[in-house]
């Protein structure tokens, strides 16, 4: 017995030992990669020399430099109308195209270039996701673009109360004495209940150890993924389960919430009411549009209702909503605290803010308009509040959360020629990356100052008129959410909160002015935001 279990540990000590070589193998080889790439096309980082030597050293520098790398490339290549080759360590060198030839790449059809598969790459989410793999669009696109965008209106009372209670519970109501508050955190509690408001409603939203699952599923998806793509490709569904099990656990506290809901939606349409009707009062929340979209289809998917698949779409979808919210409200809060401006800009803000959500005394030849707190914030009025919105943008420009703008995969199997004769293989990543242009000086003036109301004073438009640039708003100059077809579906109801979220704060809230901004961490591609520092916070005495 002793014999067996002595062989059965060797036996697993040596396959460890095998992993373990094959995975450095794997490693040291993706140093000296060349990814098939011509070799007339640049590397950055090598000093023009594209020696297997210098390519291992720009590799390297990727892992900790990549913003220099970016600012080389741009400067250097970008700016004088040339390709260049960008190193990634973790996914394989990139393709970056100068600014020209945008309208190119964003031309080419999804068979031939895919922005999906790259965004699936940089998320290994063939394994972070879960059980939403089992279907295509593990994020339910159809969801954000005909359910979610179309009835933001519908939820914006929700939203305003839910920021108002939050708030005065994160924040405080004492207007006497500053409270010192972790903006990382306190947004993440505000834009999670925002979010879980419309995608689940009351009373689920306020229960704190609810919204900590939602919150904290897949919140370190960078960290995971980039853990997962340092194994070869046949060894990634043996350890992904261990880089994922934190968010596995946290899925399965959200089902504990949300799965008995999903079952009595579904046992409603094996057991009808009387009476012919389905829903006496049908629900207005993600997991009934789920629901619906699947039933409303001419052939329906089964695995579209299945249980694990509704409750770990709706945790990808909450993710999705609440993550990239949460680092724009905390970044664009910091980017204020420490500009010059910083009192002014909130003074703006908070008289927007009256100015727009205040009914307007109807005059004596017009009828009275009856106008409730709540209409008054309306989608209209949301609109109208140029300056929050810009405050907003112009946070994204300077301090987004992903350095790529638009990023796309090589897919037809012949590859694709560039505009500049250069053929790259199938398998190459191809883009522009939004933090080189959103910093060029040349579009963007004093490009790295945070300007609050840059985009509020506009661009010229016809006639010499200025028009304010919205934050949904994409162009070849501005990728915070990407740009053309494949642009974020979810932008509008981001926006939407985003805007409801400062709002509220400049309205209600003083900021107390910092000297110094902190800097945001940068891990390879993604960019994050302060995450333990502070602010100083007052409830303006009304």
């Amino acid at each position: 017995m002793a014999n067996i279990t002595y062989i059965s540990m060797s036996t697993v000590l040596l396959l460890f030992l095998a992993l373990f070589i094959i995975t450095t193998v794997n490693l040291v080889l993706r140093l000296f990669w060349d990814a098939s790439l011509p070799p007339n096309l640049p590397w950055i980082g090598t000093g023009g020399q594209n020696s297997l030597r210098n390519r291992a050293k720009a590799n390297l520098a990727s892992i900790l430099n990549l913003r220099e790398l970016l600012d080389e490339g741009y400067r250097k290549y970008s700016k004088a109308n040339q390709t260049y080759v960008l190193p990634y360590y973790i996914n394989g060198p990139q393709v970056i195209l100068p600014n020209s030839q945008i309208k190119w790449l964003l031309e080419q059809p999804d068979w031939v270039l895919s922005q999906e598969r790259v965004n699936r790459q940089f998320l290994e989410a063939d394994y972070t996701f879960l059980h939403a793999n089992l279907v295509d669009g593990p994020v339910h696109p159809d969801i954000i673009q005909h359910q979610l965008t179309k009835k933001i209106g519908t939820f914006t009372d929700d939203i305003i109360e839910e920021a108002n209670l939050c708030l005065e519970e994160t924040w405080g109501l004492d207007t006497e004495e500053w409270r010192e508050v972790k903006v990382y955190d306190t947004m993440l509690i505000l834009i999670a209940r925002l979010s879980t408001r419309v995608f689940i409603g009351l009373p689920l939203c306020r229960n704190p150890h609810f919204l900590k699952a939602c919150s904290t599923f897949i919140r370190n998806v960078a960290l995971a993924a980039a853990a997962i793509s340092l194994f070869p490709g046949f060894l990634k569904p043996l350890v992904a389960p261990i880089f994922t099990l934190y968010d596995y656990i946290q899925y399965q506290k959200c089902c504990r919430f949300i799965m008995p809901i999903i079952q009595q939606r579904l046992s409603q349409l094996r057991d009808p009411e009387p009476g012919g009707k389905l829903y006496s009062q049908p629900s207005n929340d993600y997991i009934q549009w789920a629901i619906d979209h699947a039933l409303a289809k001419p052939v329906i998917n089964r695995m579209e209702l299945d249980p694990r698949v509704l409750a770990c779409r709706f945790s990808v979808l909450a993710f999705a909503a609440i993550q990239s919210s949460v680092i724009t409200l905390t970044n664009t809060l910091f980017d204020l605290a420490a500009s010059p401006e910083c009192i002014a800009s909130l003074t703006s803000m908070r008289d927007e803010v009256i100015r727009e959500t205040t009914p307007t005394p109807a005059s004596p030849d017009q009828p009275t308009k009856a106008v409730s707190t709540g209409s008054a914030w309306s989608k209209g009025s949301l609109a109208r509040m140029t300056h929050v919105d810009s405050a907003l943008r112009e946070s994204l420009r300077l301090n987004g959360f992903i350095e790529r703008g638009i990023m796309k995969m090589v897919v037809a199997p012949e590859g694709v020629t560039l505009p500049d004769g250069s053929h790259i293989p199938c398998g190459t990543k191809v883009g522009v990356s939004g933090y080189s242009i959103h910093h060029d000086e040349d579009i963007y003036p004093d490009a790295n100052r945070y300007d609050a109301f840059r985009f509020a004073r506009g661009q010229r438009g016809g006639a010499d008129k200025k028009w304010p640039q919205a934050l949904v708003n994409t162009s070849e100059k501005f990728l915070g959410f990407s740009h053309g077809s494949h642009a974020c579906p979810g932008r509008f109801f981001a926006a939407n909160q985003l805007k409801i979220a400062l709002a509220h704060i400049s309205l209600l809230y003083e900021i107390e002015p910092i000297r110094e901004r902190p800097v945001n961490p940068w891990f390879f591609g993604h960019i994050g935001p302060p995450m333990s520092e502070t602010l100083r916070v007052r409830r303006r005495a009304v």
